[in-house]
């Protein structure tokens, strides 16, 4: 990754490896009682190759987790199929999937559905994992498409799990005519809430451990001021604490105080709208 010359710099005088509350690929995840839960949830499921659900408001780290688990599943038992594109149309999805599989996608829904089974087949018992990231923006012929991909010649049991990211209205959408027979397939469903405000502190130094950093460096007033400017939000969190460590590096301070994080509040656009209402 490349790095501008001042952030270099402040990495330097902070003695970090990296800048951070920068996502990066394959960091350790924030544990608390509700990650453990959905990790769980989400395990059962693959197992079951059943229905789940996992929502929550922007920014609460659904996909962050999801994405946390799918690296961790055994692929002598699971083959991950994440799909990002959620503008895709039922035919979309289709290709898109027999894509991942290493078929050749094709222009008759009959014949792709014949190299989806072909593929599915050649599995044996590796359970494939059907991933949709923001689920609720796929259109409704794409979910009946993956529902009706569930039973591909396996009436005695689904042929995938398939897991449903979204926020927190999906539910609810789903419980429309036109996404009933999907929504009856759910055997699971679980709303990821934003960190109590306990749980900010100890969020904030995992943050800094990840970029090399074991010594406190927020201050106490920085910590409430993001915890109530956040509001729980893990992002917005992430988007605060690393512009105030920014700041605190432009002023050469060792340490993040509140008027770091006011200074950060004045920058970010979420932050600014939580505080104006």
């Amino acid at each position: 990754m490349n790095i501008d010359a001042n952030l270099n710099d402040y990495m330097h005088q902070w003695g970090a490896r990296c800048v951070p509350f920068l996502e990066r690929k394959g960091q350790e995840l924030f544990e608390t009682d509700q990650s453990t839960k959905a990790l769980e949830l989400l395990q059962q499921s693959a197992a079951l190759r059943s229905v789940m659900l996992l929502s929550g408001d922007n920014g609460t780290g659904k996909s962050t987790l999801a994405a946390h688990w799918v690296r961790d599943l055994d692929p002598r038992g699971y083959l991950p199929l994440v799909i990002t594109h959620s503008s895709l149309s039922a035919s979309g999805v289709l290709s898109n999937l027999l894509s991942k599989l290493g078929e050749q996608p094709a222009l008759q829904r009959a014949l792709g559905l014949k190299r989806m089974e072909d593929a599915l087949c050649r599995l044996g018992p590796v359970t494939p994992v059907i991933l949709l990231d923001e689920a609720q923006n796929y259109a409704p012929s794409a979910l009946e498409e993956i529902r009706l991909l569930l039973g591909l010649n396996l009436p005695d049991q689904p042929t995938f799990c398939l897991i449903l990211i979204g926020d927190t209205y999906l539910l609810d959408s789903l419980r429309l005519q036109s996404r009933r027979a999907l929504f009856s397939r759910i055997a699971v469903s679980y709303q990821i809430e934003p960190l109590r405000r306990d749980q900010v502190g100890p969020y904030l130094q995992h943050g800094m451990r990840l970029a090399g950093l074991d010594r406190p460096c927020f201050e106490a007033t920085a910590i409430e001021m993001i915890a109530a400017a956040a509001e729980g939000i893990p992002r917005t969190i992430n988007l605060l604490a690393r512009t105030a460590w920014i700041e605190a590096s432009r002023l050469k301070d060792n340490a993040i105080g509140a008027g770091h994080v006011q200074n950060a509040l004045q920058l970010i656009p979420a932050a600014k709208m939580k505080i104006s209402r």
